[in-house]
């Protein structure tokens, strides 16, 4: 009996043969109904189809990488889709075997690998190779899945090099490489309400970023490395809106993130990670922010807890920050201002940071306790924006704010009630 992705993909090439001016422009959608690690069988005809008469995830991504439409959705059903094929020699590249590689005919094509939801579709790499490639020049969206358990040299789960791509609603764990545990990217790069975690590294145990990066109501929790437990960012701008950074560790510089570029941080929190973790020789400083070079903007962002050698006092940043809005820490031994300086900054009790833990909403959050300087203290009802001066209508969660007079510093707004929104604050 045929199944209906052969069926679909038969009629898709019929009707090109017919109508080729037409079909030129339409989008491609494969169906996996596989988890078994094979190869496409012909990359030249068009169907998603292996020896075995499946179409697997890799023969879905082969297939998408030599047809010459606008648009191909990839659609992975729930399960644990193991790499099996070892790499062949040196060839990185190679389709065929190791990692799974997003390499489009050309640049016109948007690949959308779409999974049933993080919980539900793993991709494992058991610890032999990268999870995914996304090619030079590429356009990627990777949403609703877990890519886990990668090893490699750099971006061990996903590797992105002047390529275009977004990471929604997802998990990338587990994770070990020299730059770029969890992700390495030297294009454009969006995350978006996922989480980061348990990534090991050199530099950047969770995101080793050279290109421009948004990462908006996402968590970057457990990740270590060298330098940048949670984040390495140097050249183009960063944005961090919505979003937090926790419980991340560096050995020696920059528990939370170390910044050698362009950085600005929007109602985000950066709470409890730790720099000169490994206690040696070497040393080590600022553990929620490290900055070594360029420019590092906060706007409205909370900055509490963190440490060096797991000491009880703030080690809470190292370096310049420009300031503005309004800025709570824990303690600013270590830092300097500019912006608007210390008018734009104050002090918060870490007592009234909730830990990090599931408060509703698609990531782990740290809630605000009642009585923090972090409720209500933004300086007007606009005071919470993204790095397009938007006003910014949902927490890291997607509950509503302000829910007071004014909205809260940080990345959680207190007393909002929960309810999934989209991020342009429409009910979803």
């Amino acid at each position: 009996m045929i199944s209906r992705l052969i069926l679909h993909t038969i009629l898709g090439a019929l009707l090109a043969s017919l109508l080729p001016g037409r079909c030129a422009h339409a989008a491609v959608t494969f169906l996996v109904n596989s988890v078994v690690d094979l190869v496409d069988d012909n990359t030249a005809d068009g169907i998603c189809h292996t020896s075995a008469n499946t179409c697997s995830l890799r023969a879905a991504i082969m297939q998408a990488n030599h047809m010459d439409v606008p648009a191909i959705h990839i659609e992975v059903p729930a399960g644990i889709f193991m790499i099996t094929i070892p790499r062949g020699g040196m060839n990185f590249d190679a389709e065929d075997t190791g990692d799974l590689n997003i390499a489009p005919l050309n640049g016109n094509q948007n690949v959308f690998l779409s999974g049933a939801g993080s919980a539900n579709t793993i991709i494992d790499a058991n610890h032999t190779e990268r999870v995914v490639n996304v090619a030079q020049g590429a356009r990627a969206t990777i949403a609703g899945v877990t890519i886990r358990n990668g090893a490699t040299l750099s971006g061990a789960g996903i590797e992105s090099f002047n390529a275009s791509l977004t990471v929604t609603d997802s998990v990338i764990e587990g994770n070990e490489a020299l730059n770029g545990g969890g992700i390495y990217s030297g294009g454009t790069l969006n995350v978006v309400r996922s989480t980061i975690r348990s990534n090991i590294a050199t530099k950047g145990g969770g995101l080793y970023l050279t290109g421009a990066s948004t990462l908006r109501g996402s968590s970057v929790y457990n990740n270590g490395a060298d330098d940048g437990g949670g984040i390495y960012s140097t050249g183009q701008p960063l944005y961090a809106v919505n979003s937090t950074l926790s419980s991340n560790y560096a050995n020696t510089n920059g528990g939370g993130i170390f910044s050698s570029g362009m950085t600005d941080f929007f109602n985000s929190s950066v709470i409890n990670n730790d720099s000169d973790h490994d206690r040696d020789e070497n040393g080590g400083i600022g553990g929620g922010v490290y900055v070594a070079s360029g420019s590092f903007i906060i706007n409205n962002t909370l900055i509490v807890q963190n440490t060096t050698l797991d000491a009880p006092i703030d080690d809470n940043c190292h370096g310049f920050l420009v300031a503005f809005g309004w800025n709570l820490f824990g303690e600013t031994a270590g830092c300097a201002f500019g912006g608007n300086g210390t008018a734009s900054v104050g002090l918060v009790s870490p007592a009234t940071i909730g830990p990090l833990q599931d408060n509703g909403g698609p990531v782990w959050t740290h809630a605000l306790l009642s009585g923090s300087q972090a409720i209500d203290s933004t300086f007007d009802s606009v005071g919470c924006y993204d790095q397009n001066i938007a006003p910014l209508s949902i927490d890291q969660r997607g509950a509503r704010r302000p829910a007071g007079l004014r909205c809260d510093v940080g990345a959680f707004e207190y007393g909002a009630i929960f309810e999934i929104l989209f991020q342009d604050g429409f009910d979803g």
